[in-house]
């Protein structure tokens, strides 16, 4: 076997939970074709496919991908579906023209009651979940009853991943049986580090998984003050309640990324919803992203955080991730970790578990502009609001926190590396691959050279405190978002393609000065110029090639783990 690989973020249990038809965690599964949900002529199984085709409608963390890929620790993400995330905003009046139109085909302009099936059929199509799951989601949303209760969804999902535990594959390989096995903490991940053992780490992706709203307010209102205090208290109260729950399973959430696509009522989001383009609709046109989109975090929740999440009473510690949250939430929780660590006496990590750099150097910069496709025109890499600033990029370092680099074509790339994507993908498709890793790479060199900068600064000013230049690698591994609903690299599209990407990775910074690999060398952000081979080998500050690959693909999440992921740092000792 190759060196494992951690990957910070992945999804493996949301297909085949929410779809009795996939046999187990451990199999390959492919999402339901449009052809078997609508008629051989009908227009709209066309239009489907055509706006499907970029999404991964196959299983890409199944556990035979992660094991073939040398995938050995993944951060198993339990995701709710978030109810607004099936419902689309009929009659689609936000959308331009074409879309519109679009979308009123394909949806129908008004949903009848108990009568169209459409939203149930691609919701299935487009997440995997049976058509039976997205029916039954659907349903309570337009059914009679007062309230949604997303912990139930969360414990139905973590009992899966408690019962896939210590399972084994049903494909042995060269005489290998592949096991998986949760681990509470370091010293059972130590115990249970082996080339056949992929050992799982519970994590939750958004806090409205412990939940229970009024479903009348969740759709209607942004903040839980705007809520009757009746209501309120009852809100408040189930997710008080439900932490303390969750902290007294065997295995809580390591962290949770504490916002994610839609509206929590206590903390705001970002946009990650793409706009339409041309006569193809985007997520956006569907789905109400705005309803609390820039909020800060309410006084509740930064309640909820310090006196429960990251309390030690009632349970372990459960760190904050993050990613997806708005401008002014990462802004209020940074002041709360400051505010928190300045006491010298115990330290909270920042994590951004599953994310891409924008690069803004400031959250203001990137405060006035607008989150859309003219924002990317002009640019190589995304500057909408949800990417890391080199600000957030700091507060991640000076934490000793944690950044993993998403794998998809969504929200990491700018127009300008789409544009090249698209070109390289009808003339030549295994430049496409180095493309890829360009990109991922020029997130890896930004942040580094980010740190680097910093840690300069640092030791002229402090030179008896004096940091190693080598400590700027260390806040990055890789965080997939495999199985999250994204779009993914071609080429790169499954846990089963890591080893081979890090491999290629690895190939581009060994032959660094061929010429035919200039066009793909890592690009410096925001000026947009290649990365000379002098400042490349400056930021490897000593370190071989493969010690840095190896820190962004394995060994820095294993130090994280072995800070973060013990006993003594989640139940009470201070570090």
């Amino acid at each position: 076997m190759g060196r494992p690989i951690a990957d910070l973020h992945n999804h493996p249990s949301l297909k085949p939970h929410g779809n009795k038809d996939i046999a187990n965690i451990w199999v390959k599964s492919e999402n339901k074709k449009a052809k078997e949900f609508f008629t051989a002529l009908s227009v709209r199984k066309i239009i489907v496919n055509f706006i499907l085709k970029k999404m991964a409608v196959y299983s890409q963390s199944n556990l035979q991908d992660c094991f073939e890929g040398q995938n050995r620790l993944i951060f198993c993400s339990i995701y709710p579906f978030e109810r607004p995330f099936m419902k689309p905003v009929r009659p689609f009046e936000e959308a331009k023209w074409l879309p519109r139109q679009v979308l009123k085909f394909i949806f129908k302009k008004q949903l009848l009651p108990r009568g169209i099936k459409i939203d149930e059929k691609i919701i299935s199509l487009l997440t995997g979940v049976s058509r039976v799951h997205a029916g039954e989601m659907l349903e309570a949303i337009y059914d009679d009853t007062t309230y949604l209760d997303y912990y139930k969804d969360y414990l139905s999902e973590y009992q899966y991943l408690l019962n896939a535990s210590d399972s084994t594959s049903p494909f042995p390989i060269n005489g290998k049986t592949p096991v998986f096995k949760l681990v509470k903490n370091y010293g059972e991940f130590l115990a249970n580090e082996n080339e056949e053992t992929i050992c799982g780490i519970i994590t939750t992706e958004g806090i409205h998984a412990f939940g229970k709203y009024v479903k009348h307010s969740l759709f209607t209102k942004s903040s839980i003050n705007e809520l009757p205090t009746e209501e309120q208290e009852a809100l408040a109260s189930s997710f008080i309640d439900n932490i303390k729950n969750v902290k007294s399973k065997e295995y809580p959430p390591f962290f949770i990324t504490f916002s994610h696509h839609f509206n929590s009522l206590v903390a705001g989001q970002a946009k990650s919803f793409a706009d339409g383009s041309g006569v193809a609709p985007g997520f956006s046109d569907v789905f109400n992203q705005k309803r609390g989109v820039e909020n800060g975090i309410t006084a509740f929740a930064k309640a909820l955080i310090t006196q429960h999440l990251l309390s030690r009473e009632n349970g372990p510690r459960i760190l904050i991730d993050t990613k997806h949250m708005s401008i002014n939430a990462r802004r209020d929780f940074y002041e709360m970790i400051h505010a928190h660590n300045a006491t010298g006496n115990d330290n909270v990590p920042i994590i951004s578990s599953h994310t891409a750099i924008s690069g803004m150097k400031t959250l203001t910069e990137a405060e006035k502009t607008a989150d859309n496709k003219d924002t990317d025109d002009d640019s190589y890499v995304s500057r909408w609001d949800i990417n890391l600033t080199d600000e957030d990029i700091l507060e991640i370092f000076k934490s000793d926190g944690l950044i993993g680099i998403c794998m998809h074509d969504g929200r990491m790339p700018g127009e300008r590396f789409k544009k090249k994507a698209k070109k390289l993908e009808k003339k030549t498709p295994e430049d496409l691959k180095k493309l890829h890793v360009q990109i991922f790479m020029t997130n890896v060199f930004h942040i580094v050279d980010i740190n680097h900068g910093y840690i300069k600064q640092f030791n002229l000013a402090h030179p008896d405190k004096a940091i190693d230049l080598k400590e700027a690698w260390k806040t990055i591994c890789l965080g997939s978002d495999n199985d999250g609903i994204v779009d993914p690299f071609d080429n790169y599209d499954t846990a089963a393609s890591l080893d081979r990407f890090r491999t290629d990775c690895i190939t581009m910074l060994r032959e660094y000065e061929n010429p035919e690999n200039v066009d793909f060398h890592p690009i410096s952000i925001p000026i947009e110029e290649p990365i000379s081979p002098e400042k490349l080998l400056q930021l490897l500050a000593g370190q071989s090639i493969y010690q840095v690959m190896d820190r962004v693909f394995y060994h820095n999440t294993s130090v994280f783990l072995s800070k973060y992921f013990t006993d003594e740092y989640l139940r009470g000792a201070v570090v």
